[in-house]
């Protein structure tokens, strides 16, 4: 699942209350931000497996410490509170361990078993949505949809052409993962995954008040 993450985060923000946009979503993505990190460093592994899912070629092989049920909890907790320490916003703060809980569930809703429980254990979760296209993609553009539409009602977009050119460029980018040819190598992989920094950077942009000059 790629924008149906980011949807969350979309949900979840609501008028020019903290905690911002841009941190919204580091926070539905964040397992997805350490993981490219662990695979380049040779921590975690993949593969690239065309068939291996009828939507995916990736085959995540081993990412016990980004993706497992129990890191995923340690995660949210980590996240929540360092955001309380430099914030003490409380309510902010149990806000973005959830978003980043919601990206496990998420991807146990799409991803076959390939979900470790734990680093110390064997078994693995998954429902395996991605089998299924149909399902997989409307649900995906639904709460895209969803998020998209909450979001332009409710907040205060600062600039609102920057917001419309980032649905879009996320829209093709998940067509792109839908339509293109597998990578090359899982190197590749990881490296463009370490891009979604951009769209943190292009999120915390859309939100940032613009600022008048006057004459003097």
């Amino acid at each position: 699942m790629f924008i149906g993450h980011f949807a969350i985060g979309l949900l979840a923000k609501k008028n020019s209350v903290l905690p911002s946009l841009a941190i919204m979503f580091v926070a539905v993505q964040f397992l997805d931000l350490i993981w490219p990190i662990l695979v380049l460093l040779g921590i975690e592994t993949l593969s690239i497996d065309p068939g291996n899912t009828k939507m995916t070629p990736l085959n995540f092989e081993y990412y016990p410490y980004s993706h497992s049920l129990l890191m995923a909890v340690v995660w949210s907790l980590i996240f929540s509170l360092g955001y309380f320490l430099f914030t003490k916003n409380k309510r902010g703060s149990l806000l973005l361990g959830a978003l980043v809980m919601s990206h496990w569930i998420l991807d146990f809703i799409t991803h076959r078993p390939d979900l470790p429980l734990s680093p110390f254990t064997d078994l693995k979760l998954g429902l395996g949505l991605w089998n299924v296209p149909a399902g997989a993609i409307t649900l995906e553009i639904l709460l895209f949809g969803l998020g998209v539409y909450l979001y332009y009602r409710s907040s205060n977009i600062q600039r609102k052409t920057s917001f419309w050119i980032l649905i879009g460029f996320l829209l093709i980018i998940y067509v792109m993962n839908l339509a293109g040819p597998p990578a090359p190598n899982p190197m590749a992989v990881a490296w463009s995954a370490n891009l979604m920094w951009l769209i943190v950077l292009w999120a915390w942009w859309i939100e940032k008040k613009k600022v008048s000059i006057q004459n003097s």
